[in-house]
């Protein structure tokens, strides 16, 4: 006997395939690297840079992503890097190595032994055991990989620099510090500086000798002004006029008349971009910290005034303090502080996939109940 051929179950069936098809294998973690990224430049930097000997490891691109910020197009993404030598008895490696591409430049690169591994990294020259000849190098090789000009400069303060977590020096607006976490780990940053204040660098981290991140921003980052016109007596004197204008609102309560603790005023520069300029130039400020000698509602205990040192305009006056939330600045302390462009979102999961993975939501259950009417009613 022949088996029964319903063409109704067979018809309603395949629009349920169809309907689920466009779903199938989704990953939400998938996002097309641009054309113009070349994600490979990673892999040379590890031979070159960190010398590397990546012709030993079968290397796999397993994440890439790519989203707007600041200004640039962002593309961060992973790579996997394993070794294996079972026939001559050697154990595997593996290594994980992280990038960040700014439009097209690579910018950090970063690796890290996985846990389950021996911990061995496979080199085309073993790093040398000193720090300073260690870094030293660094330097040389990636001179010869960017024909980066700035260079010598780094070497020369990396020479007579005490290698101790803390110490920093600064020659010619050029600045190094040093800073060593779990004792293992150093970090040692070149920084471009203004008013004694960074805006662009240059890192490297080693851990026990070994070269495990080079992060390097300074072909984005530039100096808008290296004008300062307000000395740092001016700029306090400017905190506490402002200080005497602030007020704010909690519980519909109106708080002002602020006791500042003069002898613990704090100063600093930083850089930070102007309104409607690019957001990767950087211009000098004062950040002044004025303390106060109570608790005001809010938990407020300290207003910070923000002003620039070419015109001495002030960026905003905040009142501070641990748990204090903003939304009580009342609306003329509002208007004055900058609105920052907000970055954009974190995630890595484009929108098409957000969108994609609601249908999926909504037609799978209305076509799972088509499917049994239907066969309910055959």
């Amino acid at each position: 006997m022949k088996p029964h051929f319903n063409k109704k179950i067979f018809a309603v069936t395949v629009l349920l395939v169809l309907l689920c098809t466009p779903f199938m294998g989704l990953n939400v973690n998938a996002v097309e690297t641009p054309k113009d990224v070349d994600t490979t430049k990673t892999l040379s930097c590890l031979k070159g840079i960190f010398q590397i000997d990546t012709d030993k490891y079968d290397a796999t691109l397993t994440k890439s992503s790519t989203r707007p910020w600041n200004d640039v197009s962002l593309t961060v993404g992973q790579y996997e890097l394993i070794y294996s030598d079972y026939d001559n008895g050697a154990d595997s490696s593996v290594l994980t190595v992280t990038f960040n591409f700014w439009n097209s430049d690579l910018v950090v690169c970063a690796l890290r032994r996985t846990n389950y591994d021996n911990g061995t990294i496979h080199y085309t020259q073993k790093p040398d055991s000193d720090l300073r000849k260690a870094a030293t190098n660094v330097l040389q090789r990636y001179q010869t990989y960017t024909n980066d000009k700035q260079i010598p400069k780094m070497i020369n303060l990396l020479n007579t620099a005490d290698l101790k977590d803390g110490y920093t020096k600064t020659n010619d607006n050029l600045q190094i510090t040093v800073q060593i976490v779990d004792e293992n780990i150093h970090y040692l940053t070149w920084s471009n500086t203004v008013n004694n204040a960074d805006y662009s660098r240059l890192t490297l981290a080693f851990d026990k000798g070994e070269l495990i991140e080079l992060n390097d921003d300074r072909a984005f980052y530039s100096l808008g002004s290296r004008v300062v016109n307000i000395s740092e007596e001016q700029a306090i004197n400017i905190a506490i006029e402002q200080a005497a204008n602030l007020s704010y609102e909690y519980n519909d309560q109106k708080i002002s008349d602020f006791n500042i603790v003069t002898k613990h005023i704090q100063i600093q520069p930083a850089t930070m971009p102007k309104p409607a300029e690019s957001l990767l130039v950087r211009y000098p400020i004062w950040i002044v910290d004025l303390p106060l000698t109570d608790i005001y509602p809010g938990m407020v205990s300290f207003i910070r005034v923000m002003l620039w040192t070419d015109t001495g305009e002030v960026i905003s006056v905040q009142p501070l303090g641990a748990g204090f939330p903003n939304d009580y600045i009342d609306s003329t302390q509002k208007s004055s502080l900058i609105n920052s462009r907000s970055n954009s979102n974190n995630s890595s999961t484009p929108l098409a996939v957000y969108i994609a993975g609601a249908c999926l939501a909504i037609i799978i259950p209305i076509a799972i109940i088509f499917v049994l009417k239907k066969i309910k009613n055959l």
